[in-house]
């Protein structure tokens, strides 16, 4: 087994003992928004910056975080929480939402190597990025998904529970609950999908495409598969639904 197998699990239950942070008032909450974005809620082998990444370190907006090929790393920010496996690097930042509904700035989890694991809260504060796509829930549900880079243009990516949306310029996919794909981002001007991409559907005619989907099977995501022991390891044995026992409340 792989020693980073083992550690999957322990950051999981390690991080179920942080509870979510209280309500706090409305000017304390835009103070603390200002100066934290997440905790580190347990690592191993991995750095912060230039340094080494400890338990129960403040993250801030640009904090970059890399993990060793044998190292792992879990973060939360807010009732988001993230685990990096090893060699993946990871970069925190605050953007400005684009949605006018939403007024609350957003926190983005940068993936530009490796996989990682998530599980996203439904009010869509925290999202992922990788390449520039920006991944977060598509329905009114916490959501689990596991995400791989591959190269500059393409990563896979899994819906464990919930599906995901894909937002990409002007072009945006829905992975449902259960699938795997393999997503190519198009970053020219054109519309014609790689030959090699079967496309999951048909966009109406003369909209401009930029994500390409191609299914995948289901253990195709090798490098997080080790990530179902970090779901399912909090799991009663007595659980008489599958992946049912450990959803957040």
């Amino acid at each position: 087994m792989r020693p980073q197998s083992r550690l999957i699990p322990i950051f999981l239950v390690v991080s179920l003992l942080f509870p979510s942070q209280p309500a706090l008032s409305a000017d304390s909450r835009d103070a603390t928004d200002v100066e934290t974005l997440g905790i580190v809620v347990a690592s191993h082998s991995a750095t912060l910056g230039n340094g080494i990444a400890s338990d129960g370190a403040t993250l801030y907006n640009g904090d970059r975080l890399v993990t060793s090929p044998n190292g792992g790393l879990s973060l939360r920010s807010g009732d988001a929480m993230l685990y990096m496996s090893g060699s993946t690097q990871v970069t925190l930042h605050r953007t400005p939402s684009r949605n006018p509904v939403i007024k609350k700035s957003l926190i983005r989890a940068d993936v530009s190597s490796g996989s990682i694991s998530f599980s996203l809260s439904p009010d869509q504060y925290f999202l992922v990025s990788a390449h520039g796509a920006l991944i977060g829930p598509a329905a009114p549900m916490p959501t689990l998904g596991e995400i791989t880079i591959l190269d500059q243009k393409a990563f896979e990516i899994r819906a464990r529970r919930g599906p995901l949306k894909i937002v990409y310029r002007d072009d945006s996919e829905i992975i449902p609950e259960g699938k795997s794909y393999r997503v190519e981002l198009d970053d020219s001007t054109g519309t014609t999908a790689p030959a090699s991409i079967k496309t999951k559907q048909v966009h109406p005619a003369g909209r401009r495409r930029f994500i390409f989907l191609f299914l995948l099977g289901t253990a195709a995501i090798a490098a997080v598969g080790t990530a179902a022991g970090y779901i399912q390891s909090v799991e009663s044995p007595d659980c008489p639904q599958p992946n049912q026992c450990s959803r957040p409340n």
